[in-house]
């Protein structure tokens, strides 16, 4: 059954997993309390140009708590300059940006993530000659109290700490499927496991908003659709608030609860999956265009976009033709 912590802030289904709930009450208990309702990211009139070229022109991005949120679009369309308008490392030249009502425009990256924050890049950040381990424990130094001093000195409080992040960290690794290879070198691994590690990481600061910049990419289909369905779980399980930018369409449409299409630096549509995929504008000026089979074979199996979209709308109106049925046998039954 569906459960909520008095803090708000583990939703999961609990009793089907005993390792798996254990690991997140631990996680409960070390990660800090975020905002609940509302919205939790808005830019809005986001405009940013590099000389001539405008990047992004009056773009508004609104990810409610606790959703999942994909934003898509061409190469060029001006989605990780949006990423890093959002997370701070370009400041736009007009709009504003609000984390759970807070005007958070002029903060730089450090200060968003102390407000709920996180982010991963295309690139992982890992150090590969530490353990999966210690990477993730890299990443929890904010909740580990003491100075040079009292750690050297071993202080009660620092010990205290530090194996409550150590036991945080192991925790992590039950949810992201890795806990194998806890002391493993993360340069051992492959790039699927050290994806889930750098998502890892991110989380362990005790985001309530995690943006992910193409968490797919170089994966291959059956790892891609393994880390969706791994996205989507911790976004439940852990309440968060999730906004990622993805060329693995058919992934996001299956997955997303909003999503946002720009070209060209501008906002060509915004909706739900179903809404977005059957927008005529969304497939002429995007989805309707022929992919690069051989560069993207891994994770794109239909011939085009739209015929990925086209999938996806068939699934929708299958499964809520099975919904009106249950629901009609419910009433018969009655």
């Amino acid at each position: 059954m569906s459960t909520s912590t008095g803090a708000g802030h583990i939703v999961a289904e609990s009793g089907l997993d005993p390792e798996r709930d254990q690991a997140l009450a631990v996680l409960e208990a070390f990660l800090p309390h975020r905002g609940d309702s509302g919205d939790a990211l808005v830019g809005s009139g986001l405009s940013i140009a590099f000389g001539g070229v405008k990047a992004l022109q009056n773009v508004t991005i609104t990810a409610p708590s606790k959703t999942f949120v994909g934003l898509l679009g061409p190469n060029g369309a001006g989605k990780s300059t949006c990423f890093d308008v959002l997370n701070g490392l370009k400041v736009p030249d007009s709009g504003t940006i609000t984390m759970f009502g807070k005007d958070v425009t002029a903060m730089r990256p450090w200060d968003r993530a102390k407000l709920g924050m996180g982010r991963t890049f295309q690139a992982n950040r890992l150090n590969h000659d530490l353990s999966v381990g210690e990477n993730l424990l890299s990443a929890a130094h904010l909740a580990i109290k003491g100075n040079p001093i009292t750690t050297l000195l071993s202080f009660p409080s620092v010990r205290k700490s530090e194996a409550r992040a150590e036991q945080a960290a192991y925790a992590m690794c039950v949810l992201l499927g890795i806990k194998d290879h806890w002391h493993d070198r993360v340069s051992d691994l492959d790039f699927g496991r050290q994806r889930r590690i750098e998502i890892g990481r991110s989380l362990m600061c005790g985001p309530a908003i995690v943006l992910l910049d193409e968490p797919a990419a170089g994966l291959d289909a059956d790892d891609a659709h393994a880390l969706f369905a791994l996205l989507r779980q911790l976004q439940r399980d852990l309440g968060l608030t999730i906004i990622l930018v993805e060329h693995y369409v058919k992934a996001v449409l299956e997955n997303a609860d909003l999503v946002y299409v720009l070209n060209q630096g501008q906002l060509l549509a915004s909706g739900t999956p179903a809404e977005v995929a059957a927008d005529p504008v969304v497939r002429a000026e995007y989805l309707g265009s022929v992919l690069d089979l051989e560069e993207n074979a891994d994770v794109n199996e239909a011939a085009t976009l739209a015929e990925e979209a086209d999938e996806v709308l068939d699934d929708i109106a299958e499964a809520e033709q099975e919904g009106v049925s249950a629901n009609q046998g419910s009433t018969d039954n009655a």
